[in-house]
């Protein structure tokens, strides 16, 4: 049996190893399509360009250029998409043509002209957030986009060269004169009216964007429980739509993540990796794992992946890995075959630990703490109605999803109390549950007692404003916030805006920092929690116990795709209140604490009584 299992694995490592040779050539000219598509997207300020739908647009480049099949080819598929929308961009194969000729975008009478180029207070294009810090403009260009967000702007003539492919060239204008009629050079109008009617075409609401062809290789499917081999005899429908959206997405992260200075990844590996898995995706559920597994080792713990036209329903159970065991526990139904503190020993016939690799393979997540924690939730998802096999003491137990709400999400918060007197001398709050009117209800109490426990795993309830009354003296950190301002591509030369809470947080009475204060957090707490956190830790405002949290923080900026994708990511670099790295890293605690199979077992908060007993030793 096991050499069956090796001979079939090998056979379908070779099969997948001979689909990416074989398209490894539209790879590289879809590879040199994205980078063409990124720069004149986000950084040439032509009205074509701006006018034009992005979005069907890379569905359209992508069908063309996918079909090249030489770099000479490729170079004129390029300037025949891009001429109509930006006239002035150059796309060519020889480095002794690469000196730019400025006449080409200077008028005759610039007296009569201004300047116009983008500029990017993080990204705005393409977003999902009406009101958001994220901005995007074409300064001097549209008068309903404002005046330029920052002083820093390109210098006239600025024309950035890249190489795109193996041999080939791009030279994009960042600064075009403009007046109040067009950008100069204007375009062919014939050339541009026919690419705007090819692009109508396109309908992004089609009902099946991703039509199954080919035939499935059933005796894989016990090895391989997330992978599908197709036979490719013909190409799959829709491809361009895929690799579109690949091309997004792949530009997004490269021009506008914040974090490429502290996260080891090769974002132009993870771009071929993604396009060759387009050409294997069958349906909506591939491609949503696709872009998963293209955006996780980003590890940002705010990237989301969604797609509107896929449900999951859940499992009636919760688990964690504990003590290097996958530990049932919490049990939401009655299942007289299942226990909390049960051990599973295999899903599905496989072992927990290969079933996990895949899981954690399609989720970006900054720490190992917030990586189990969004693996935990996400192992337990699947389709409704079907069901999983899983191995307990030595027994086979098949479990059904289905779609009633088990509590998913920061776990079991709603079996705790939202506050608690413990003895006489110590409070307890659970910020993810108490609202700051309760709290300040409670103050006159809090004022009385000899220490405080404030429960930070998970979300906090908008509740930072109990920390003030921690703090001693008004905040006074400025930069812990930082947006980037854009105006060249691969983050060249990128500065930064400053921002902070400093107007928010002021030192508060009743003074509550004389006492001994004690927080608990672990790998839940993300973003808004960290902040507050950030402020604990900062300040020295109390012993912090439990786990480190997610180690990502940031406001988000979500964008669409084409097919009902969305994806959600972090818009602005968060340092901690000293300047040092926070992504990654989190919030790490004073006191480590680990759960055990013996407290689970027993109903007990660990981390709680941890917290207990130092505020039990304080008080002593």
């Amino acid at each position: 049996m096991k050499n069956r299992q090796i001979f079939i694995g090998l056979m379908f490592a070779m099969i997948l190893l001979n689909g990416c040779s074989k398209n490894s050539g539209k790879v590289e000219n879809l590879r040199t399509f994205a980078k063409a598509y990124g720069y004149v997207k986000y950084f040439h300020p032509s009205d074509e360009a701006s006018q034009i739908d992005w979005a069907k647009f890379s569905i359209y480049g992508a069908d063309k250029i996918e079909k090249c099949e030489s770099d000479k080819q490729v170079v004129a598929t390029l300037n025949e998409l891009f001429n109509p929308i930006a006239p002035s961009v150059r796309f060519i194969q020889s480095r002794n043509k690469l000196n730019y000729d400025l006449k080409r975008i200077t008028p005759g009478n610039l007296s009569e002209y201004r300047l116009t180029y983008w500029q990017h207070h993080g990204v705005s294009i393409g977003g999902m957030m009406m009101k958001s810090a994220y901005k995007s403009i074409r300064v001097n260009r549209v008068k309903t986009e404002g005046e330029k967000i920052f002083d820093y702007q390109p210098e006239i003539g600025t024309v950035i060269t890249k190489k795109i492919g193996k041999s080939i060239y791009c030279q994009v204008p960042l600064v075009l004169y403009c007046n109040d009629e067009s950008t100069y050079p204007k375009t062919d109008a014939v050339s541009l009216g026919k690419l705007k009617t090819n692009l109508n075409l396109i309908d992004l609401n089609a009902p099946d964007l991703y039509a199954q062809t080919g035939k499935f290789y059933k005796g894989f499917q016990h090895l391989f429980p997330y992978f599908n081999v197709v036979d490719k005899s013909n190409h799959i429908e829709n491809f361009s739509f895929r690799a579109g959206n690949v091309i997004n997405v792949y530009n997004v992260f490269q021009h506008f993540y914040p974090y490429f200075d502290v996260v080891d990844v090769n974002w132009d590996k993870e771009l071929t990796k993604a396009l060759n898995r387009c050409f294997t995706d069958k349906n909506s559920k591939d491609h949503l794992i696709t872009l998963q597994k293209f955006t996780a080792p980003l590890k940002d713990g705010h990237i989301r992946v969604n797609c509107n036209s896929l449900k999951f329903a859940a499992l009636p159970v919760w688990w964690e890995w504990i003590e290097n065991k996958l530990v049932i526990t919490r049990i939401y139904n009655n299942n007289p075959n299942l226990h909390v503190g049960d051990i599973v020993t295999q899903i599905n016939g496989i072992s927990p630990e290969k079933y996990f690799e895949e899981i954690n393979s399609r989720i970006s997540a900054g720490t190992k703490g917030w990586l189990n924690y969004r693996a935990e939730m996400m192992s337990l998802q699947g389709d409704n109605g079907s069901t999983m096999e899983l191995t307990v003491n030595g027994k086979q137990i098949n479990i059904q999803f289905d779609y009633h709400s088990y509590g998913l999400g920061w776990p079991f918060s709603k079996e705790k109390k939202r506050y608690m007197q413990i003895g006489d001398s110590i409070w307890y709050l659970n910020m993810a549950m108490i609202e700051m009117d309760t709290i300040n209800n409670l103050l006159p109490a809090l004022e009385k007692c000899k220490a405080i426990i404030c429960d930070a795993r998970g979300y906090p309830k908008g509740n930072h404003d109990f920390i003030t009354h921690l703090m001693n003296k008004d905040d006074t950190t400025s930069s812990w916030m930082q947006i980037p301002r854009i105006i060249y591509p691969d983050h060249e030369k990128s500065e930064y805006s400053k921002f902070n809470w400093i107007s928010i947080m002021k030192a508060k009475k009743p003074y509550l920092g004389g006492k001994k204060v004690v927080y608990i957090t672990d790998g839940s707490a993300i973003s808004y929690a960290e902040s507050c956190l950030g402020f604990i830790e900062g300040y020295k405002l109390a012993t912090i116990v439990g786990q480190p949290s997610a180690g990502t923080n940031g406001d988000i900026n979500p964008f669409w795709l084409p097919g009902g994708y969305t994806i959600s990511w972090t818009g602005m670099k968060v340092v901690k209140h000293n300047g040092s790295q926070q992504h990654g890293i989190g919030i790490l605690p004073n006191v480590y604490v680990t759960k055990t199979i013996k407290g689970v077992k027993e109903d007990r908060d660990e981390f709680l009584e941890k917290a207990i007993e130092i505020a039990k030793q304080h008080i002593n």
